[in-house]
């Protein structure tokens, strides 16, 4: 229910498939891989409540340590809410994050007056004990065990419950109590269900916290009615604009109040549609969502997108790209690391156009940012941070480079990576007369020697920079070692990291680009469209 204050409008040009890894948050580009990060278990439990609210009836195949994960994380944030969260999920297939044991542990948690304490609650006033008890009691009902509570345990509940229902208490504590007596089998009293519906009249005036407040309150007040066997009378025009405004971008937990909120209002199935195309993409193969809350972009993914588009030959132009970093640097909240300030300086460049700052010089002719000497253990933070001075324009000096055996894939990659760095700094003739084609042919040949598609890009690279040419040979160790890792969901001109991770990443897709831009194309890697694709 928040304005992210977006990005700005995005280059209308090839590559649209970047469009997808604009934060919300920031505004930044975010890493690709962060798509297959799983939401945790409350995000999980609202995503797929969502779902099934729509008749989708959820399936998950999820494996036994993702499972065991998700229901630790659950417990150690709630002892009876995270137990509840896990219900959809077992609901879903996953039958091993809730058993008959948490029944057990459920019970345990009953304190002698009727309430339930959850250790993330407390037991300090009204609102935690109506909050753990509702909890506790749809847990118990989850797992076909509300029935075995004792009756006299289940009327000091009921008396405890009844004695709180004549004092006016916020929307909330109210949708617990009239939750709770529903669940038990119990009418829920009149002064529940007389409570009005929140306005909506003045919504458009709202902040987004009210906003985000005022949807909570009016979902309190729907379930309220329907415990009561009541339809509720809210206003489902206002809350379909909310959902058409909202659905890419509501917390899972607000989407789901939302939907429900409308199918009780009575609103048409076609209002659904964005929910259900939201969350379809959203799903994993195991049958779990992503974590929107991990699509924070940065400046280096954005770095990266930038290198993407000039390699492709694109525009670079990007005043969302802009605007975000003026809003970062604005903030002060930025990170005074040189590394950091040379990645901003070099995007700011490279997006801005214009001179080099003084402080990328700086921080370019500083050793402790960029090292003076490179060795088999830093070439690659070398490499990495001369690349951000070549982007940033700012001039670096050739550094001492030490020599080593060439007979390991982790020594070959050290050795292909400082051959790299020297050419994308334009310095080809200091790469180390040691690293020679006739020393890199048989790795470039052997890609199953190499744990990432990224590291037999740069070997591949540096036998290319070298001299190598593209035979028959290398053209098919190219296509075994390359090839197969293109496209993901969403992103079909990036490629896997490789190694048996599945995820697309752009630092492995400008290795690959780069490289197809040294072969003149020939391995048609570069994306259709591209000046250089086939020719």
């Amino acid at each position: 229910m928040t304005d992210s204050g977006g990005s700005g409008a995005r280059e209308s040009a090839p590559g649209r498939e970047f469009d997808l890894l604009v934060s919300e948050r920031n505004g930044y580009y975010y890493h690709p891989f962060l798509r297959e990060q799983p939401a945790g278990a409350q995000a999980q439990s609202f995503a797929l409540r969502t779902l099934s609210e729509l008749g989708r009836a959820p399936k998950t195949s999820l494996a036994p340590d993702r499972a065991r994960s998700l229901r630790r994380q659950a417990l150690q944030t709630s002892s009876l809410w995270g137990r509840e969260w896990l219900v959809p999920l077992r609901r879903a297939g996953a039958d091993e994050v809730l058993g008959i044991g948490d029944a057990v542990a459920v019970n345990g948690a009953r304190s002698e007056g009727g309430w339930y304490v959850d250790s993330a609650l407390g037991d300090d006033g009204d609102a935690a004990r109506l909050g753990a008890t509702w909890a506790a009691l749809g847990v118990l009902d989850a797992l076909g065990r509300l029935d075995d509570l004792p009756a006299a345990d289940r009327a000091s509940t009921v008396t405890w419950l009844r004695a709180l229902a004549g004092k006016p208490r916020a929307l909330d504590q109210s949708c617990a109590l009239a939750r709770s007596l529903h669940l038990l089998g119990e009418p829920v009293p009149g002064a529940l269900t007389r409570i009005a519906a929140p306005r909506t009249d003045d919504f458009a005036a709202l902040t987004a916290d009210e906003r985000a407040t005022r949807l909570a309150d009016t979902y309190s007040h729907v379930l309220i009615q329907e415990a009561a066997g009541k339809r509720p009378a809210v206003n489902r025009h206002v809350w379909e604009a909310v959902l058409r405004d909202g659905a890419a971008t509501l917390s899972y937990e607000q989407l789901y109040q939302v939907v429900h909120v409308l199918k009780a209002a009575g609103s048409p199935a076609s209002v659904f549609a964005p929910v259900l195309k939201r969350l379809d993409g959203e799903r994993l193969d195991d049958g779990t969502v992503r974590d929107p809350d991990a699509y924070i972009g940065n400046p280096d993914a954005s770095l990266f997108v930038q290198r993407l588009r000039a390699a492709a030959g694109w525009s670079r132009k990007d005043p969302g790209l802009l605007a975000a970093l003026d809003r970062e640097e604005k903030s002060g909240d930025i990170s005074e690391e040189g590394a950091e300030q040379l990645n901003r300086a070099a995007l700011r460049r490279v997006t801005a156009g214009g001179g080099t700052s003084e402080r990328a010089r700086r921080l370019c002719a500083d050793p402790r940012v960029l090292p003076a000497t490179v060795t088999e253990h830093n070439a690659t933070p070398w490499q990495r941070t001369s690349l951000n001075c070549a982007d940033a324009g700012a001039p670096v000096r050739d550094p001492d480079v030490g020599t080593w055996a060439l007979d390991t894939p982790e020594r070959v990659v050290a050795a292909a990576t400082v051959a790299v760095g020297f050419a994308d700094n334009r310095r080809l003739d200091a790469v180390p007369s040691w690293i020679t084609a006739d020393a890199l042919r048989r790795w470039a040949l052997d890609p199953g020697r190499f744990t990432s598609v990224y590291d037999y890009t740069l070997v591949a690279r540096a036998y290319a920079l070298r001299g190598g040419g593209l035979d028959a040979a290398l053209r098919e160790a190219l296509g075994r070692g390359v090839t197969p890792y293109r496209g993901c969901p969403g992103l079909p001109d990036l490629y896997q990291v490789g190694g048996g991770d599945f995820a697309c990443d752009l630092k492995t897709t400008w290795g690959v680009w780069s490289l197809d831009r040294q072969l003149d194309g020939a391995m048609r890697w570069l994306p259709s469209g591209s000046p250089r694709n086939g020719k």
